[in-house]
């Protein structure tokens, strides 16, 4: 058992050695070697273990000698993140002019980069990383504040806007992405000038909430949209954001008229989508997922005129489509998921012409077949359909037929299909049909002689697995 712990911390020390952040380290502080011989002897312990293993069945000697390893190697682990924590600190007060990227991960111990607070001594940041252009803040649960001076603040008081003013200071002057994960930081240089992403995951909304309102505390009346902060993003990533609600998301949101890509993931307190549709014209792609509370029905939709990719996950208040996605003429793909309320796609699809994949899955109780669905016969468009455990399939409806240029047709995990219908022939298009878990199908779909097998012998690729 030792052995086996040993060898994985030994694996661990090996890989924080060879990552970029330990390479960048050894370069700025000229110990590159040193390194090197360190990653050479890590190298040599694991071999040892894997012949020491052995040897520790019949000896205590070894078994102990096992035990004082595994202790120093965990010593070694700690080691080795105080050090990186302590370098990466030091490379930040020295305001290191080269750096353009920028990953800070898996150090459980760092509460901090700077010792003084963005308005005193060592915190003056007119070299603050001038040409830092990505930054990643990864798994450092402890890290909650950039500065060790800086003060809890709370959301109201009249503090937040001074520490705003003063904190704006020491904004990124050239940071185009950031990244920010498990890592529960409530003050830092705020990210007005972002221009390509901005994912925050398991963090808290205050650093967000502060860059936006910079545009409050500066806007004037003749201030152009361009200037505001965030105007220029393009992709924006929201998950389980402490303290993100409805109204912060609309204010977040009107500022981020550039933006392409918008991903709402695990936000808890949104009870709704609007307010924002009007400023973000050019979005081109919208996920929600497991916003356990928010209702689509009063969305407006019409604003999104040129979203082209739609994937709506977990949000159990979905019955139906709302009506106002009638208004995506130019979506290309519609993905559903683990929506266990939805019943009927009906009336909405008969407007969405220009679809051209199409998946829903886990849909519990879901019709495919009501009467509404005949308006596929419009579908000439649709590429792919892919349809997964949707329990109340018992036949596929009659306007699969309409899809004639569909190619690519998954059924998967559809328990109760029971057959494919005639209709099959007439997909002249299709060049892959691929059954998984639908059992009642495999047998009837059997090369040359199953029963089914004369209506889809026509497409090039027929894959049937079972993975029960």
């Amino acid at each position: 058992m030792a052995e086996a712990i040993a060898f994985d911390i030994a694996g661990g020390l090996a890989s924080k050695l060879s990552s970029l952040a330990f390479s960048q380290i050894g370069l700025w502080w000229n110990f590159k070697d040193d390194i090197e011989d360190l990653k050479n002897t890590i190298s040599t312990i694991k071999a040892v273990l894997l012949d020491a293993e052995e040897q520790s069945m019949t000896s205590n000697l070894v078994k102990n000698w096992l035990e004082k390893l595994k202790d120093a190697l965990y010593d070694a682990d700690d080691l080795l993140d105080d050090f990186s924590t302590e370098a990466l600190r030091k490379d930040l007060l020295s305001g290191n002019k080269l750096t353009k990227e920028l990953k800070i991960s898996n150090l459980t111990e760092l509460e901090c980069m700077e010792d003084h607070g963005p308005n005193g001594g060592q915190g003056d940041t007119e070299s603050f990383f001038p040409s830092l252009k990505v930054l990643r803040l990864w798994n450092c649960p402890n890290m909650k504040s950039w500065w060790r001076t800086t003060k809890p603040i709370d959301d109201d008081s009249n503090e937040d806007d001074t520490t705003v003013i003063r904190a704006s200071t020491m904004a990124f002057p050239c940071l185009s992405s950031l990244d920010i994960k498990y890592c529960p930081l409530t003050s830092m240089p705020l990210y007005p000038s972002l221009n390509e992403k901005l994912k925050l995951v398991n963090t808290s909304s205050r650093p967000l909430k502060q860059t936006i309102k910079m545009s409050i505390t500066s806007t004037t009346p003749s201030t152009s949209t361009s200037s505001l902060p965030l105007s220029k993003l393009k992709s924006f990533h929201a998950e389980n954001i402490e303290g993100l609600d409805t109204h912060m998301l609309d204010d977040c949101l009107q500022n981020m008229t550039s933006l392409e890509r918008c991903f709402i993931d695990s936000c808890h307190l949104l009870l709704s989508l609007s307010g924002w549709q009007q400023h973000l014209i050019g979005l081109k792609t919208l996920i929600i997922k497991d916003c356990k509370e928010v209702d689509l029905e009063g969305m407006q939709w019409e604003p999104l005129k040129n979203l082209s990719c739609l994937v709506i996950d977990n949000i159990p208040k979905l019955v139906s489509l709302p009506i106002g996605i009638q208004h995506l003429v130019e979506l290309k793909s519609l993905e559903i998921r683990n929506c266990s309320g939805l019943r009927s796609l009906f009336p909405v699809f008969q407007h969405l012409t220009s679809l051209e994949e199409f998946s829903i899955r886990n849909c519990n109780e879901l019709e495919l077949s009501a009467a509404g669905m005949q308006i596929f016969q419009d579908y000439t468009s649709l590429r792919a359909l892919w349809l997964e455990t949707i329990p109340k399939c018992q036949r596929l409806p009659e306007w699969l037929q309409h899809l004639t240029n569909l190619q690519l047709l998954y059924l998967v995990d559809l328990p109760n299909l029971t057959s494919l219908p005639d209709e099959m022939r007439c997909l002249t298009s299709l060049e892959e049909l691929c059954i998984r878990q639908t059992p009642q199908l495999e047998e009837r779909c059997r090369k040359d002689i199953g029963a089914d097998w004369h209506k889809i012998a026509h497409i090039a690729t027929v894959t049937i697995e079972d993975f029960q």
